[in-house]
C-alpha cells in the first residue's frame, strides 16, 4: 500500500526540541515566533524536509552563521541536530543580567536569534536539455535571481503577489515574463520589556557539553540563494508573560487521586468534595 505524506505548505520545517519533544512556541502569528528557555538548557533543532529535492539547511545563531556549510537533508528526511556543525558541542541556552539602557538593548538585539535557511541542490546545466528556470525570490538593482543562483536582467513591473515565469531559450539566454512576487519588508526587531527596570535578563545560544552525534561530509552543490527561511527568537523564561491557559493547573482528588477540572466542586469519580 502506497502512503503519501504531504506537508501543509510543502516547505521544510525547523523546530526546537528537547529529548525529541518539541518545545512550545509562542507568537505564531503576527510577531516574531518565540521560544522561552531556562538558563543552561540544552536543546536540538528538529529539521524536516518534506520536498522531493535534496536541500541544504544553513543555521545562524545570535545573528552569526555557525558554519560555512550546513546540514544536508534528503527527501523526507528528519534530523534532530543537537550540535554545532564544525564542533561537537551541544546547543545550550545561557542567560545573564545586563543594564536596561537603550545602548545595551542595541548590543543584545541579536541575542537568541535563530535563523534557518534552506537551499535546493543545484541541477547541473545540460546543453542537450533546456529545463524551465524557476523564478522565485529576489529582486535587487534590476536583477532577478533564480533558483539556480544565476542572474537575469529584468525589465518588468514591480507589483506584489504576482508570479514570474522564465523560459530557457537553449542558447544561453532566458526570457522572463510576468511581474515579480516581492517579499514584504521584514519588521525591524524591537524588544519591549514593559515597565523599565534597572537590569534585565538576556539569553544567547552558547556551546554546551560534548556531543556524540556524528556528521558525515558530502560533496554536493547547492543554490546561492535560499528558497525558504525560518526565524525564531529565543528568550529567557523570566521574560515570558503568562496567560490564563498557562496558569491553569491540573487538579487531583485528595480521596481517590482522579484528575478533575478546576471548576469541579466534587470529584466526578468518587463524589468527594474538592
Amino acid at each position: 500500500m502506497k502512503q503519501t505524506i504531504v506537508s501543509p505548505n510543502g516547505s521544510p520545517t525547523a523546530n526546537l526540541a528537547i529529548n525529541k519533544s518539541r518545545v512550545k512556541i509562542y507568537n505564531k502569528t503576527g510577531q516574531m515566533p518565540t521560544y522561552y528557555l531556562e538558563k543552561g538548557q540544552e536543546f536540538a533543532i528538529e529539521l524536516f524536509n518534506p520536498t522531493t529535492n535534496t536541500v541544504l539547511a544553513k543555521i545562524e545563531l545570535n545573528g552569526k552563521s555557525i558554519a560555512q556549510g550546513g546540514l544536508v537533508l534528503r527527501p523526507g528526511e528528519r534530523v534532530f541536530l543537537e550540535r554545532y556543525i564544525d564542533i561537537a558541542k551541544k546547543f545550550k541556552f545561557d542567560t545573564y543580567e545586563v543594564s536596561n539602557t537603550s545602548e545595551v538593548q542595541k548590543a543584545i538585539a541579536d541575542n537568541g536569534d535563530l535563523k534557518v535557511e534552506f537551499f535546493n541542490e543545484t541541477v547541473p546545466f545540460n546543453t542537450y536539455y533546456c529545463p524551465p528556470i524557476p523564478m522565485n525570490g529576489f529582486f535587487n538593482s534590476g536583477t532577478v535571481y533564480g533558483g539556480t543562483g544565476s542572474y537575469y536582467n529584468a525589465s518588468i513591473g514591480l507589483t506584489t503577489n504576482t508570479n514570474l515565469t522564465s523560459t530557457n531559450n537553449c542558447n544561453g539566454s532566458y526570457t522572463t515574463t510576468g511581474i515579480l512576487n516581492l517579499e514584504p519588508l521584514k519588521e525591524i526587531k524591537t524588544r519591549s520589556f514593559g515597565k523599565k527596570t534597572k537590569s534585565i535578563e538576556t539569553g544567547r545560544v552558547e556551546m554546551g557539553e560534548s556531543s556524540s552525534q556524528k556528521l558525515t561530509t558530502v560533496n554536493k552543490e547547492f543554490d546561492y540563494y535560499p528558497f525558504h527561511t525560518i526565524e525564531y527568537k529565543l528568550l529567557p523564561l523570566s521574560q515570558k508573560v503568562n496567560t490564563v491557559n498557562d496558569l491553569q493547573v491540573k487538579r487531583y482528588c485528595t480521596n481517590c487521586g482522579s484528575k478533575s477540572k478546576p471548576n469541579f466542586k466534587f470529584c466526578p469519580n468518587c463524589g468527594s468534595k474538592a
